[in-house]
């Protein structure tokens, strides 16, 4: 059995795959960490929760359809 992500942009590597995650440097070198999570049927899913790693000020956001919230952390 084969289970096939098309999660790449070109341009896109994988840097790393580990437990349920998948982590992706972009082409502008932010770095972005995606959790498969399986379903009531055991089929594989991307969550819609990432991980976005992107240059800053030490400045942790969450974004969803709904609101916007920030927290520093330096």
């Amino acid at each position: 059995m084969q289970i096939k992500f098309e999660i790449l942009k070109k341009g896109d590597e994988v840097l790393n795959t580990w437990d349920n995650k998948i982590s992706i440097k972009h082409k502008n070198g932010d770095v972005e960490i995606f959790v498969i999570e399986f379903d009531q049927d055991n089929l594989p899913r991307i969550s819609e929760k990432t991980f976005l790693i992107t240059f800053g000020k030490g400045i942790v956001s969450i974004k969803n359809d709904d609101t916007n919230f920030e927290m520093g952390t330096f």
